[in-house]
């Protein structure tokens, strides 16, 4: 539920919905967060806010501060008659918490799908990059990635072809989000990363389209113009003096290897910004599990595979990282069972990431698809356990009846 509360009457605990101002009369990039700092109150207290809506689902209420609540203002809702009770029937079709997550974590990729491609018109045409604009990307993603970490993740790895430039820029973003949450970095330091992941391809506007999207292998001249996007890109952002140092670093540093074999630069692991050793780690993923105009992508599960046994390619702790943060057996994996059976994972264990929850949906002996059920691996004596990913087996493009991730 949602109130609008005086900033005065903010406790601790409390969960920030919405910051009832312009972004100039406070110092906070994210509009919706929890309350749990000392200095994050004394922030709220210390702006020219006077009013915030809180979400009560979320964290404390009013009434449990003992605060008091503004009055929130009259609706067309609140005028009408009281709904009758909800009967069984309808409180069964009611969303769950994580089919919201994921309804709310699609929304926000379309509309970052929308913008990355309107930015990179914009930026087609000599104009200058909405930084603003980039910053409540990034503010829509931390919060879509803090209410369900698998949602967005899994979702922005389902692109079309056709779409791949603009949706590998929404996708990197978003696990550039991950990461850094997952490694306790500090916000400002999130929001760079997300904004790095959604500009750090920006120098592809310089490339012909006819060469992103060429549907067989690049000729060699082709290819020496594509590794030009991270100088490109460098320069187009080093245009405007307000992106942050770290984030055009990124976009010209996010192909170097940690053996020191990659480009522009050939630079050695310890001199490569911590923020683009992470980019090259989410770049590389979400390309290698993307269907692409010249390639299929390979399932998450047997990308990771391949990827940690990479020599040279990426820093390998910031690898292990990542594998911690989305899963070694990531959201949307469709995965061989102990029985002959077939799983699609559906939510992590964050406390043991080898064994996910699946929805258990085919029998590989009997080739036939058969009644779902979820299994949760971790359980204590579950008879279900993961065969080793050895090959890509694209069980997706294969004609199962894949079930759906939330349904």
């Amino acid at each position: 539920m949602l109130k609008k509360v005086a900033v005065s009457d903010l406790r601790m605990g409390m969960y920030i919905h919405e910051l009832c101002g312009s972004w100039m009369d406070h110092s906070f990039w994210r509009s919706r967060f929890l309350i749990d700092k000392e200095s994050d109150l004394n922030r709220l207290n210390g702006s020219k806010l006077k009013w915030v809506w809180i979400d009560t689902k979320r964290g404390v209420d009013v009434a449990a501060s003992g605060a008091s609540a503004a009055s929130p203002a009259p609706s067309a809702a609140s005028r009408r008659p009281a709904a009758k009770p909800a009967t069984p029937a309808a409180l069964a079709v009611a969303a769950s918490p994580e089919q919201e997550a994921f309804a709310n974590a699609r929304d926000v990729c379309e509309v970052a799908r929308d913008r990355v491609a309107q930015m990179y018109a914009d930026a087609r045409q000599g104009s200058r990059i909405d930084l603003a604009q980039v910053d409540r990307l990034v503010q829509d993603m931390v919060v879509s990635v803090e209410e369900h970490p698998d949602a967005l993740t899994s979702l922005v790895r389902i692109k079309r072809a056709d779409q791949y430039t603009y949706m590998h820029s929404v996708a990197v973003a978003t696990l550039m989000t991950t990461l850094s949450q997952s490694m306790g970095m500090p916000e400002e330091q999130v929001r760079q990363a997300g904004m790095a992941g959604l500009l750090h391809d920006i120098g592809k506007v310089g490339i012909p389209e006819s060469i992103l999207n060429k549907p067989g292998r690049l000729l060699p001249d082709e290819y020496a113009r594509v590794q030009k996007h991270p100088e490109l890109g460098e320069a187009l952002l080093r245009e405007d003096a307000d992106v942050p140092p770290a984030v055009v670093d990124v976009c010209r540093h996010h192909h170097e290897r940690f053996d020191g074999e990659g480009y522009p630069d050939r630079l050695p692991g310890p001199q490569i910004a911590q923020l683009a050793r992470m980019a090259s780690v989410c770049d590389v993923y979400d390309a290698v599990t993307s269907n692409r105009p010249h390639k299929k992508g390979w399932d998450p599960a047997f990308a990771l595979h391949k990827m940690l046994h990479w020599e040279g390619q990426f820093d390998p702790d910031i690898l292990q990282a990542f594998v911690r943060a989305i899963g070694r057996y990531p959201v949307g994996s469709i995965i061989s069972l102990t029985q002959s059976e077939l799983g699609l994972v559906v939510a992590q264990n964050r406390e043991a990431p080898e064994l996910p929850v699946v929805k258990v949906f085919y029998s590989i002996r009997w080739s036939h698809a058969i009644p779902e059920r979820r299994v949760d691996l971790a359980e204590d004596g579950c008879p279900s356990r993961i065969l080793p990913v050895a090959f890509p087996v694209d069980w997706a493009q294969s004609g199962l009846p894949v079930p759906s991730i939330t349904g």
